[in-house]
């Protein structure tokens, strides 16, 4: 299975951390509904389950409630804070020379912000009338759960080192010189030097 590349995560974080801001301007949380006539008169056994499934289908659908930045007085600015460390993070992931500080940081940032967002989904504000999620909640969950995913991808990807080119000062090697013309391949061998004679001296003189 083909994985995705580096700067292909890196996508997928970015555009996840700019889905958790704009979620936190959707309905988080919202005030219990009232039963209608028709659920009142359902039995005491088939009560609870008509009722939570009610309560999933309205958590989905419905656009009624508060945002996350009404709902929230400083998780919001948390959440906010988690999402551009993560972006930068990322960024810095594929940036030659910081990946792997970088990688360290994002895996934190990724998990604190998966964090956070999982323990507001699991306590809801009901000391402030408010009893049910709305959908800003899980649009927040999955956005987060895809740049967790991408983060741990990305943080486990090999390191590219970077390629050290020839110096700008480095001179030139010397060229080789060029060889004579007796010792160029398949050149014939030297001409025999011929005997010196001294003056004076008398020659060889063969048999008679």
């Amino acid at each position: 299975m083909r994985t995705l590349s580096p700067r292909s995560n890196v996508l997928f974080i970015l555009a996840a951390c700019a889905g958790l801001v704009a979620s936190l301007g959707r309905s988080w949380y919202a005030p219990a509904a009232a039963p209608t006539a028709a659920e009142a008169g359902i039995g005491d056994i088939n009560g609870p389950i008509e009722g939570f499934f009610s309560r999933l289908a309205r958590e989905f659908t419905s656009t009624d409630g508060v945002t996350g930045w009404v709902a929230f007085s400083t998780s919001d600015t948390l959440l906010c804070g988690l999402a551009a460390l993560t972006v930068v993070t990322a960024v810095m992931s594929i940036v030659p020379g910081s990946e792997a500080i970088a990688r360290e940081l994002l895996r934190a940032a990724a998990l604190a912000t998966l964090g956070v967002v999982v323990v507001k989904i699991a306590r809801v504000p009901e000391a402030a009338g408010l009893a049910e999620r709305r959908q800003g909640a899980w649009i927040a969950l999955g956005v987060v759960g895809i740049a967790a995913s991408s983060a741990f991808t990305l943080a486990s990807a090999p390191i590219r080192r970077r390629r050290v080119g020839p110096s700008l000062y480095d001179s030139p090697a010397a060229p080789a010189p060029p060889l004579s013309s007796f010792q160029s391949a398949g050149s014939a061998a030297p001409p025999a030097m011929s005997p010196v004679h001294t003056i004076g001296a008398t020659p060889p003189q063969g048999p008679l």
